[in-house]
């Protein structure tokens, strides 16, 4: 549990002022300044009748800072995406005002994927051809004083062409490493500093996987499982330890509420580090560092209780030593078999079959949901949203965000949000 706090936010009328008690674990740059006045730092006790707006019509710029809500306990963060979210010319800045008020930690939707490097293969020599995006997204981020995670260095998806043959072509495992090893040191050793967080290996395991052995059940698709074997992992994350020392190395999955799944991730972490242990480099340091939770949910996904539940999984995690994110959280108001019908998507609110009973119970998870990750606030570094505001969602139609809206910039509280802020004033 954080520290005790000095005054509790109501998620009705936000007019009450809040005292931060300073920064948790911190990586750097330190979390941007406000942008500007918001209701909570108005007169503390307005006449009655005023700032009594139903938290699901309040303007997300006139709220009290998330950042600062929760700067006891852990980083709140989110995606960005250019044009959007930061300018990509000379003064290259966070423009949406969204990010600023509200988040310290940013995340690259995609332009720090494999595939937008626009790389190439000779032999065993990796050329990086297209730098601009992760450069143009990284100087925005720091410019604006946010934190910057690095999503992600090996996957099965969104990957170069050369990478997906190297799974099945004539390259031997020797080569493979030799490559897989250039291709993480390249890019990490470019912003070297800069990331306080790297997502080293992303989704390695599929749906469904024998947790017994986690060497054997990886994704075949994966082009370094493939190649190499499982032991891809350990010299993929030596390799980034080497490249840069000062970065935090995840391993980030979804579906880590699935025992299963779950059991197969602890099992790889604890013998990848244990093995580091006996390492000539060994730093004292844990290899693997971090578990990112995606925590890409619906409505049948428990925070503690029934069977998969989350908070099995924290419990599961917490003996290794290692840093807990909730790297992607984002919540379905309906199954997931419901909102397949549609699919996924931006801008897809208007075909929503999430009804009234959806909403609420979405509403009502994301609050038992945090209210789980301040109790284990002394593992959790970091919750990152996957989108602001339910229309940019890549879930639209599933109505999966605390936010909605986008006339002129304007994005409004929605019954999650309240539910978020009674977790936090329970706590």
């Amino acid at each position: 549990m954080g520290r005790e706090r000095k005054k509790k936010i109501s998620p009705i009328f936000f007019f009450f002022f809040f005292f931060s008690g300073g920064l948790p674990r911190k990586p750097p740059p330190p979390p941007p300044p406000s942008t500007g006045p918001t209701s909570a730092l108005k007169d503390p006790t307005p006449p009655s009748g005023v700032w009594k707006t139903p938290a699901d019509d309040v303007n997300m710029l006139e709220l009290e800072p998330m950042r600062d809500l929760f700067a006891d306990y852990f980083y709140i963060g989110n995606i960005a995406n250019p044009g959007s979210d930061y300018s990509t010319g000379s003064n290259k800045a966070v423009t949406n005002k969204r990010l600023l008020n509200h988040y310290n930690v940013l995340t690259a939707e995609n332009d720090m994927k494999p595939s937008y490097f626009g790389s190439s293969l000779s032999g065993t020599t990796v050329t990086i051809g297209n730098w601009s995006n992760a450069d143009n997204f990284v100087e925005a981020a720091r410019a604006s004083g946010f934190a910057v995670v690095g999503h992600t260095l090996l996957w099965h998806s969104q990957i170069p062409s050369w990478q997906t043959n190297l799974g099945t072509d004539s390259t031997s495992a020797a080569d493979a490493k030799i490559i897989m090893e250039s291709w993480i040191t390249q890019i990490m050793t470019r912003y070297k500093g800069r990331i306080y967080s790297w997502d080293v290996l992303n989704e390695v395991f599929p749906d469904g996987v024998n947790a017994a052995n986690w060497k054997t059940d990886m994704r075949n698709n994966n082009p370094w499982f493939a190649k190499i074997g499982y032991d891809f992992v350990y010299y993929a994350f030596k390799a980034a330890r080497k490249a840069d020392p000062d970065a935090i190395l995840y391993y980030n999955d979804y579906n880590l509420n699935n025992t299963g799944k779950a059991t197969a991730v602890h099992n790889m972490v604890k013998d990848a580090n244990d093995r580091w242990k006996t390492d000539p480099d060994y730093d004292n340091r844990l290899l693997i560092e971090g578990i990112g939770l995606q925590s890409h949910h619906n409505t049948t996904v428990n925070a503690s209780s029934g069977s998969n539940n989350v908070k099995a999984s924290l419990e599961l995690f917490k003996p290794l030593g290692v840093k807990i994110s909730i790297s992607e959280l984002d919540v379905l108001g309906q199954s997931y078999n419901d909102f397949s019908t549609i699919g996924q998507g931006a801008n897809k609110t208007g075909q929503s079959t999430v009804g009234d009973e959806g909403k609420t119970t979405s509403a009502n998870l994301y609050g038992q949901y945090f209210a789980l990750f301040l109790e284990y606030s002394n593992i959790i570094e970091r919750v990152t949203f996957w989108g602001v505001y339910d229309e940019q969602s890549w879930r639209s139609a599933g109505l999966p965000l605390p936010f909605k809206g986008n006339t002129s910039g304007v994005s409004t509280a929605k019954p999650a949000y309240v539910k978020i802020i009674e977790a936090l004033n329970a706590h």
